[in-house]
């Protein structure tokens, strides 16, 4: 018996070291996964997951204790193997649920904090129609609360809204529109005549930066910049999108809006 052990192995021996290249293979592929959303859900959310974070994380702290168990012979092979796939079937269920409740808070969520203005422009979408927006707001602006900022991304049927009102001196407002001036599809003068005309005939709404007293002083007497709007039939703003850049030289203050709903 003990010559037949020498020459072909023991089998448990053969098991563990099968249970090792399973345990390897498993945990390799689980921590790229883990690290992936682990990044999705704190650096590409309006807030971090912890918690969600550290609850996908429990089967893998199980499945790790399950191999020392193994590896000190406390549990056998085959039995550690069966409670490591249940383990791995958990991780998958709860890295499903963990992105569906992540999902749901951040599209129910929205930030108007000017500080998180740079994160949320690097995990915003729609690229392509908010070009007009800054990379960053000067910080002498949000020191001197000459800023307001509205985010909402866009979840299931609600819309995506990106909002940002800048307090400036009317030279720097007209050179920073100067540098989108040959993107601008039309140049509208706002007045008590055509006011009630933006949303039917551009889709411009209120923006939801501004309480409805203050939007209406500071769209009349205004001119828009308007870079581009699209309703998804003609006449019908049910859905649709908008973009455009604000001045109101009286107040001295640029509005900046990309909205699609």
């Amino acid at each position: 018996m003990v010559k037949y052990d020498y020459l072909f192995g023991n089998n448990e021996d053969n098991k563990i070291q099968k249970y090792n290249k399973f345990y390897i293979i498993t945990l390799t592929l689980l921590l790229i996964n883990y690290m992936f959303w682990f990044w999705e859900f704190n650096f590409c959310t309006i807030n971090t997951h912890i918690i969600s974070s550290f609850v996908l994380f429990i089967p893998i702290i199980l499945i790790i204790l399950m191999y020392l168990l193994t590896k000190k012979e406390k549990i056998r092979v085959k039995k550690g193997k069966i409670i490591s796939i249940i383990l791995i079937i958990l991780f998958l269920i709860l890295n499903f649920y963990t992105l569906i409740f992540v999902m749901v808070k951040e599209g129910t969520s929205h930030e108007e904090n000017p500080i998180k203005y740079k994160h949320i422009c690097n995990i915003a979408g729609y690229e392509k129609i908010r070009f007009q927006f800054p990379k960053e707001i000067p910080q002498d602006l949000i020191k001197n609360n000459k800023v307001k900022f509205y985010y909402r991304p866009q979840f299931l049927q609600g819309g995506f809204c990106f909002e940002l009102l800048l307090e400036m001196e009317n030279k720097e407002i007209d050179d920073y529109i100067e540098k989108y001036k040959e993107q601008v599809k039309e140049i509208i003068e706002v007045d008590e005549a055509n006011s009630n005309d933006l949303y039917d005939k551009y889709g411009i709404d209120l923006p939801v930066i501004f309480e409805y007293e203050e939007g209406k002083e500071y769209f009349d007497n205004s001119k828009i910049y308007l870079f581009d709007s699209k309703p998804y039939k003609p006449n019908n703003w049910n859905h649709g999108y908008v973009y455009y850049m604000a001045k109101n030289e009286r107040l001295k203050k640029l509005l900046l809006v990309t909205e699609v709903w």
